[in-house]
């Protein structure tokens, strides 16, 4: 009984030391996710190298040193969620402006351009703004999850998002 008591101890500790050494690398996952995404997604960049601590300290217990060192194992995990978070902008349909869902357009031009111009009006959102739109439209999240993740009460984010969403609305109407 005391040489699990001496292993679970050992173990806690490493983990500490594991998730301590991670919280202190947001530069390093900074510069990974400006290496990795295309310029026209790099309002995600400091978003997604928070996300990879949290992905990197949750997932520390699956590192494998056999497998290569740490900061390999932190740059792989940045990439993918990087890559991971490229697909979803991609697969992202249009945001609905007006609230009501927009009818599928058969010109690709147009939507293109939709897209472009709110990605552009996105740009000049706060970045709490920017990032409740994100998680809304990109995550798929709910108000209580998003509150879960910034800390702000769930009523408080409701309002901060349909703000958010007026704003990119009326940026969208100015990029015109």
């Amino acid at each position: 009984m005391l040489l699990h008591s001496r292993l679970l101890n050992l173990n806690l500790s490493k983990m500490k030391t594991n998730i301590l050494l991670i919280s202190e690398q947001l530069p390093y996952f900074k510069a990974i996710v400006r290496r990795s995404l295309p310029s026209r997604y790099m309002h995600l960049a400091e978003d997604l190298a928070q996300d990879a601590i949290l992905k990197a300290i949750e997932k520390v217990h699956m590192y494998d040193p056999s497998k290569g060192n740490f900061k390999s194992w932190l740059y792989r995990l940045t990439q993918n969620l990087c890559f991971d978070a490229i697909r979803n902008m991609d697969r992202m349909e249009l945001i609905p402006i007006s609230g009501n869902v927009m009818e599928e357009q058969s010109n690709k031009d147009v939507e293109r351009s939709e897209l472009k111009r709110i990605r552009k009006a996105m740009q000049f959102l706060c970045d709490r703004d920017r990032m409740l739109i994100t998680y809304r439209f990109m995550f798929n999240l709910s108000g209580r999850e998003m509150a879960q993740l910034t800390g702000i009460p769930e009523s408080q984010i409701n309002i901060y998002f349909q703000r958010a969403r007026i704003r990119l609305t009326e940026l969208c109407r100015k990029a015109a």
